[in-house]
């Protein structure tokens, strides 16, 4: 009998109720064992129909998607939840605190503008999140792509002698599922201002960049925006590009670097995505820079990696024990591209080891 995922769809609306039911039944590691129109319902029926994974909407009347996935998690710890999300500021704001509060990721409700489009990329978005659930569900009859990998040997970095990489101009930082939880962790692990230019590349739709920069730049000893159209990048500063966009790296007239926001078609199915802003960064002359791949389904940032690696970036990877998903720094670590493999609470203070020299 083939393993299957149990999914709960919770949504107010019966609209999106509907429409997640209908993807939900596409997917065929899926099985749907239920719905509820409210949070309390979704309570309600939770023990008896024991789902691994429930899509939660975050926005609800009395018991909103926050309230819910806490009283679930109380339930039971192991459940996963995924928030669905509409597109505005105050979903955005909620989303995140869910990934605070335990939800495994999120995904964008379909907008009635372009429904079939919508409902495409809603089953594209589901499918690796089941996948994900089902390998920690069932990790004895599941095979997940990192196993097929050697392990890495991480490496006691207090053995690993400084690289000669001189004064840095930028760090680079690829990062998606999970990845708000891990940009948290890292920048409360920095306690000093870096002295270069960070540039993060987070997988998110419009609007959720901005508030996760606002977030992050509360707890932060440094600035954190999200990134501005021919912006001049300022050490002791990080920009996050926005959602729905790609971030380069660019001389200007005055030969001077900026960044720039450019709307050119999907990398990797990412936008913005990894790939892009490594490869503008390894076109630049004379530049010497640290690469970070962090947790995040797929394989984005390996092939603009490659060209950094010809251009002498020393890369550090996130561990699989502290990813959500192994997928972008297994994927780096696979073609031999990484320098070193570390936790992620060893991130930060190795960070600032390379580009803070004392």
């Amino acid at each position: 009998m083939t393993n299957k995922v149990r999914i709960m769809v919770v949504d107010d609306t019966i609209t999106y109720r509907q429409i997640l039911s209908n993807v939900v039944t596409t997917l065929p590691k899926a099985e749907l064992v239920g719905t509820a129109s409210s949070g309390k319902t979704a309570v309600m029926k939770f023990k008896s129909l024991k789902p691994h994974l429930v899509f939660l909407d975050v926005m609800m009347p009395e018991m909103d998607g926050i309230e819910t996935l806490k009283e679930l998690k109380k339930i039971d710890p192991n459940v996963q939840v995924v928030m669905v999300s509409g597109f505005d500021m105050a979903n955005a704001k909620a989303t995140l605190e869910s990934l605070e509060n335990g939800a495994l990721d999120f995904v964008a409700k379909p907008t009635a503008e372009n429904i079939q489009d919508g409902l495409k990329q809603l089953q594209k978005a589901l499918e690796p999140l089941v996948e994900i659930v089902l390998n920690r569900v069932f990790p004895k009859s599941q095979t997940t792509e990192s196993e097929t990998l050697e392990k890495p040997i991480i490496r006691n970095r207090k053995t690993i002698p400084k690289p000669e990489m001189g004064v840095l101009d930028y760090v680079l930082i690829g990062i998606s599922t999970g990845g708000p939880n891990a940009l948290q962790k890292l920048f409360e692990s920095i306690k000093v201002s870096i002295n270069c230019p960070v540039l993060i590349v987070q997988h998110m739709p419009p609007m959720f960049t901005k508030s996760l920069a606002d977030r992050l730049n509360q707890i932060s000893q440094m600035t954190i925006v999200e990134a501005s159209d021919q912006e001049n990048p300022k050490k002791g500063h990080v920009y996050i590009a926005p959602g729905g966009k790609h971030m380069v790296i660019r001389k200007n007239a005055n030969n001077h670097h900026e960044i720039k926001i450019i709307d050119s078609p999907p990398v990797n199915h990412c936008k913005p995505a990894v790939d892009i802003l490594f490869r503008s960064v390894a076109g630049l002359k004379a530049v010497r820079h640290l690469s970070i791949v962090m947790t995040g389904m797929g394989k984005d940032g390996t092939d603009g990696l490659k060209s950094l690696k010809r251009k002498g970036t020393y890369c550090l990877i996130q561990d699989e024990k502290t990813s959500v998903v192994w997928g972008m720094p297994g994927s780096a670590y696979a073609e031999s591209l990484v320098d070193e493999v570390l936790p992620l609470d060893k991130i930060g203070s190795r960070i600032v080891e390379l580009v803070n020299p004392n």
